[in-house]
């Protein structure tokens, strides 16, 4: 393999396979100091550790890394800038992963639309938990969730019941409420970086 064929190869793996520079070394029958040398000849720099982290992380579950949609159309640009300032008023900021609560079943469509839309997450780690009170029918809550949000009921999480007032809250929500959960602190940072470019 030529030299500058071979440049090319190891960039590819390591930039758009996300294998490591063991996992290429081991693929390619080198030592890990020739892909470094190489990966510098193509310019590339070095993951950080948690980069690599991060990258081992995915690769080693086959947990697809969210991919965010780069040319919107406007109504995919209005899409995101309602799911970012969804976020911004109803989501959690400091839990490590995208968590958002809502008792509006539009509102949380909505913003599972951002998160599959926009965001290109993997669906399967999209879960779901369900706040209710005493006196509403459990199972009438996760299977309505259910189906508003395309969720199975396999990725929903243990419920949580809120015990005191019972009769007006159902009133007032009748669906109880619903958090939507999605596992990744890379996606958050990046949710809250739009929301930082909006303040200005």
């Amino acid at each position: 393999m030529l030299q500058e064929e071979k440049v090319r190869k190891i960039v590819r793996l390591y930039v758009q396979e996300h294998l490591s520079m063991a996992q290429i070394a081991a693929r390619l029958d080198i030592s890990a100091t020739t892909v470094q040398s190489y990966l510098i000849r193509g310019g590339i720099k070095r993951r950080t550790i948690s980069e690599g982290v991060y990258q081992s992380y995915h690769s080693r579950f086959h947990k697809q890394a969210f991919v965010l949609k780069k040319k919107l159309t406007r109504a995919e640009f209005k899409l995101k800038v309602a799911g970012v300032m969804l976020y911004w008023g109803e989501g959690a900021k400091g839990h490590g992963s995208v968590r958002f609560a809502n008792s509006d079943p539009d509102m949380i469509r909505l913003f599972l639309r951002f998160l599959r839309e926009i965001c290109g997450v993997d669906e399967k780690r999209i879960t779901a938990i369900v706040h209710y009170y005493p006196d509403h029918n459990l199972h009438f809550l996760q299977d309505f969730w259910s189906k508003r949000t395309g969720i199975p009921l396999v990725r929903f999480y243990k419920p949580h019941m809120h015990t005191g007032r019972t009769g007006s809250y159902k009133t007032k929500s009748r669906h109880g409420t619903l958090a939507v959960n999605y596992c990744d602190k890379k996606l958050l940072g990046q949710i809250l970086e739009w929301i930082q470019e909006y303040r200005k």
